[in-house]
């Protein structure tokens, strides 16, 4: 008995062939609905890989594009702190009444030439030494906390803890106590 089972049933006549056909159908029909299932999750799941990859394209483009911005915001600060040092530098004393001014910066112990009355302030805080590449500049106190704002780094010398106390110190008229019956 060779055949499928289908041959066998019609040939000892338990089934018809309209039985086969129908069957036969059916099959095929469940065959094609199966496939069509198949290809339709193939298709989501292409889809929703398709759509990871675009979402994470967005994500690296915009960590991309902060990163940029941040750049760009940090070459616009270290222009901001060259031009106030540039607009409010002090010209450092280069005469023969010059004094050498020891100062540190990162470690190191550097020198300038400058005047008695511009050391004086330095002491004072009412000047600071800023630095731009390997140039020291003399700039006002002023600057140098605007400077200090925006990059701490490029202020080598403030002493700012002396200039509140010097603004009392330097009141010409500190020791004259106003009377209190004093009529204007």
């Amino acid at each position: 008995m060779a055949g499928s089972l289908q041959d066998q049933l019609l040939n000892a006549g338990m089934a018809n062939k309209k039985q086969a056909k129908k069957i036969n159908a059916e099959k095929r029909k469940n065959a094609r609905q199966n496939h069509k299932k198949n290809h339709a999750q193939e298709v989501d799941e292409i889809a929703i890989s398709a759509a990871k990859a675009i979402e994470d394209e967005r994500k690296k483009s915009q960590e991309l594009n902060k990163q940029r911005q941040q750049e760009a915001e940090q070459k616009a600060i270290a222009a901001q702190v060259i031009q106030i040092i540039k607009m409010n530098s002090i010209k450092i004393g280069a005469d023969e009444n010059a004094l050498s001014y020891n100062f540190t910066d990162d470690a190191k112990i550097k020198t300038i030439d400058v005047s008695q009355k511009n050391k004086n302030l330095i002491i004072r805080g009412r000047l600071a030494i800023a630095k731009i590449d390997n140039d020291y500049h003399l700039i006002p106190a002023e600057a140098a906390e605007k400077i200090k704002q925006r990059d701490d780094q490029a202020i080598v010398l403030f002493n700012e803890n002396n200039s509140d106390q010097n603004k009392e110190d330097d009141d010409p008229y500190a020791d004259y106590k106003v009377p209190d019956d004093l009529m204007w």
